[in-house]
């Protein structure tokens, strides 16, 4: 869907259906589905002005939004209506040395009738990144022991910047964040799988 808006229960509203109409794709059951853009589809930027899209920005208008729905596999006897399965992603177009570029901006799931927003976790890209190099390099360790994988994430903050041993201990000594020194409410211990197969 082009320029939505969400409504409740992140439903989409599409703000411009008559200049950019949404495309609804259907897949088969099963994993690996992939998607391809039909041709003529989008937005077509030469319709609109870059106030147009800077005013969309600042209006909680979403530029484009892709919903990802699993279809019930209930019969229609069940008259029990509960939001169905769901991942709601948001982006909107940002300039970027004079091309446009879409950036994601929200992520929502609904499962099971619950929704939950995702959000970025602040260095948990190296403790994944670069499978294979050299274990000594810098930004995978705890910032505290310096030895230790970091496997903690800091609430509300996002840091993850710790082993679980030294989070346990700085329970006990202080109750601030090493990196933002914003005060600690939670500690969330993650963890990442770095066997990815290239199936």
């Amino acid at each position: 869907m082009f320029f939505a808006i969400e409504g409740k229960d992140c439903d989409l509203i599409a703000t411009k259906a008559d200049l950019f109409p949404s495309t609804t794709v259907s897949f088969p059951k099963g994993l690996g589905q992939k998607f391809k853009q039909p041709c003529g589809t989008g937005i077509e930027l030469s319709a609109l002005s870059e106030a147009e899209l800077a005013e969309a920005n600042e209006s909680d208008v979403y530029h484009v939004a892709v919903k990802a729905e699993a279809s019930s596999a209930s019969s229609e006897d069940d008259t029990e209506a509960k939001t169905p399965n769901r991942q709601i992603t948001h982006a909107v177009l940002d300039k970027d040395k004079g091309e446009y570029k879409a950036k994601v901006v929200k992520q929502v799931l609904w499962v099971n009738g619950s929704k939950y927003v995702l959000q970025e976790i602040y260095g948990i890209g190296n403790t994944v990144d670069g499978g294979g190099e050299d274990e000594t390099e810098s930004g995978k360790e705890c910032v505290i022991c310096l030895t230790e994988p970091r496997d903690t994430t800091v609430l509300p903050c996002r840091h993850m910047c710790m082993c679980s041993g030294c989070a346990k201990l700085l329970r006990f000594q202080t109750n601030l964040c090493p990196i933002c020194r914003q005060p600690v409410n939670r500690l969330l211990e993650i963890t990442v799988n770095t066997n990815v197969s290239n199936n």
